[in-house]
C-alpha cells in the first residue's frame, strides 16, 4: 500500500509530528486521504493522533446512514471517528459556502480541542475548477493563487496534501485497493456554481484547449511568485508608513501613500486594500476597481472621507485613517476561558473567565479615552462601540486590556496579561 502512494506523489510526503483533525465526508477524496494518513502513520510514525471528523449537514436523507457507513469503515482502520450533526436549518445564500463554513467551524474546534492541524482531501481538480472561477469573476493574483497547500486559519494550521494528486489518480487507486466511498449526487446537480465549472472545463478541454490544466496550474504559480513579491514589499512598506493602534484602527502616511498612488495606482490600492481588510474583517480585500476611484478622490482634495467593505477612511493631520464602521459585526460571542477566541476577524480574545462579549453595554464607560488623541476624536464613539466588553456567567461586566499581535505569531502559547484581553491582529 505504501509502494501504491509512493508512486503518486512526486515529493516527500509531508511530516507532521502533531496531532491532525481530518475532515472526513466518506466521498473518494477524503476516503483517499484516510487511506494516505494510514499509510503514514504505518510506514512513517508520522502523527500523534488522528482525529477523523463526520460532519452530516443533513441536507440529504442519505446523510446519517453515510456518516454512520464511513465511520465503520474509519473504525476498521483502527480510528475512533466522530460523527457531528448540524442542527442548524439552512435557509439562505450560498448553499455549499454555508456547508463549507459549518464544517470548518466544527473541524476548528476540535483543532482547538487536540491541538491539531487539520488536513483536508482538496485535490488537483479542485484547485483547477477553483482558479477557473476565479478567473471568470476578474480575480487578483492573490485569488489565482487558487487553494494553498498549507493555510493558517485563525491559529489553526489547514494543510491540504492532496492538492497535485488528480482526481482519476485517486478513483484509479480506491477501485483497484477496493477501498469503499460516497458518491454524492449533489456533486452532479447544476445548481452549484463549482458543477458548472467542472462542466465547462471539461467542455473547453474536448473542443479547444487540451492543454488547459497545464496552463491554470502555470497562473497559479505565477500568481503566487507575485503574491509573495507583493506582500514582501507591502510588509517593507508598512513598517515605515503605518500605524496599527491597539483598539483596532490604522493610520497611513498620506504623502507617501499618495505618491505611492501617483506612480502605480493598482500597487497602491493592493497595499490599501489590505489594510482596509485588516480592520473591516472581511475575508477579502475590497474591490480593486472601486478602491482605486475612492482614492483617486481622496488624493485630488474632492472628498474628505468614504466606506468601503465595512471600513471608513478618513483624511486628518496628513494622515489616512482607517477604522471599522458599525455594522455586521457579530455580538454575543461566546467565549471560553480555557481556548484562544477571536471576535469579527479582526481581534484575538484570551480570557480568565467563560462568558460572551457584548457590544454597547453602559455607552458611558469609554473603553478608550480619545480626549487627548485628535487623530480619532471625531470618531471616538464609534471606534468604542466596535470593541466588545465581557460579560461573565456571573454577570460581571470588564473592559478589556488592548494590545497588538503579529498574525504570524499566534499560537497556542500566548499568555494572558489581565482578566480580559482583546488583541487586534497585524495581518
Amino acid at each position: 500500500m505504501n509502494e501504491n502512494f509512493k508512486s503518486l506523489f512526486t515529493k516527500k510526503s509531508i511530516i507532521i509530528k502533531k496531532n491532525i483533525v481530518i475532515g472526513l465526508s466518506g466521498g473518494p477524496d477524503s476516503m483517499f486521504l484516510l487511506m494516505y494518513v494510514k499509510s503514514l502513520q504505518n510506514y512513517n510514525n508520522y502523527f500523534r493522533k488522528v482525529i477523523p471528523v463526520i460532519v452530516d449537514h443533513k441536507l440529504r436523507k442519505e446523510s446519517s446512514i453515510e456518516a454512520a457507513q464511513t465511520k465503520m469503515f474509519c473504525s476498521e482502520l483502527g480510528f475512533n471517528s466522530k460523527i457531528i450533526k448540524i442542527n442548524e436549518k439552512y435557509n439562505s445564500g450560498n448553499l455549499q459556502n454555508w456547508a463549507r463554513l459549518k464544517r470548518r467551524e466544527i473541524l476548528y474546534e476540535y483543532a482547538q480541542k487536540y491541538s491539531a492541524d487539520i488536513m483536508l482531501g482538496h485535490q488537483q481538480d479542485d484547485q483547477l475548477e477553483t482558479i477557473y472561477m476565479r478567473l471568470l469573476k476578474s480575480s487578483g493574483f492573490e485569488g489565482l493563487v487558487g487553494i494553498r497547500e498549507f493555510s493558517i486559519w485563525k491559529d489553526v494550521r489547514l494543510i491540504r496534501p492532496l492538492i497535485k494528486i488528480k482526481k482519476n489518480q485517486i478513483l484509479n487507486f480506491l477501485d483497484k485497493n477496493l477501498i469503499p466511498y460516497i458518491t454524492d449526487e449533489s456533486n452532479k446537480d447544476f445548481r452549484f456554481e463549482r458543477v458548472k465549472a467542472r462542466k465547462k472545463l471539461k467542455l473547453i478541454k474536448q473542443n479547444k484547449f487540451k492543454n488547459l490544466d497545464e496552463n491554470l496550474l502555470k497562473l497559479s504559480k505565477i500568481s503566487k511568485r507575485l503574491s509573495d513579491y507583493f506582500n514582501k514589499c507591502y510588509n517593507n512598506w508598512s513598517i515605515s508608513n503605518v500605524n496599527f493602534y491597539s483598539h483596532g484602527s490604522i493610520s497611513i502616511n498620506y504623502h507617501e501613500t499618495s505618491s505611492l498612488f501617483e506612480k502605480n495606482q493598482e500597487f497602491c490600492a493592493y497595499f490599501i486594500g489590505k489594510l482596509i481588510k485588516n480592520v473591516s474583517g472581511n475575508i477579502y480585500s475590497p474591490r480593486k476597481i472601486k478602491l482605486i476611484i475612492k482614492l483617486n478622490q481622496i488624493f485630488k482634495n474632492k472628498i474628505q472621507k468614504f466606506t468601503i467593505s465595512n471600513a471608513i477612511i478618513f483624511k486628518k493631520m496628513n494622515r489616512l485613517n482607517v477604522i471599522r464602521e458599525n455594522r455586521n459585526i457579530d455580538e454575543n460571542i461566546i467565549i471560553s476561558k480555557a481556548n484562544i477566541n477571536f471576535f469579527d476577524d479582526r481581534f484575538l480574545v484570551l480570557s480568565k473567565y467563560d462568558g460572551k462579549l457584548i457590544l454597547c453595554e453602559n455607552k458611558k464607560i469609554d473603553i478608550v479615552n480619545f480626549l487627548n488623541c485628535n487623530l480619532f476624536s471625531k470618531y471616538s464613539k464609534l471606534i468604542n462601540y466596535s470593541l466588545p466588553k465581557l460579560k461573565t456567567l456571573e454577570g460581571r461586566i470588564i473592559k478589556p486590556y488592548l494590545y497588538t499581535i503579529e498574525k504570524k505569531d499566534i499560537t497556542n502559547h500566548i499568555k494572558k496579561k489581565s482578566d480580559y484581553d482583546l488583541i487586534f491582529i497585524r495581518d
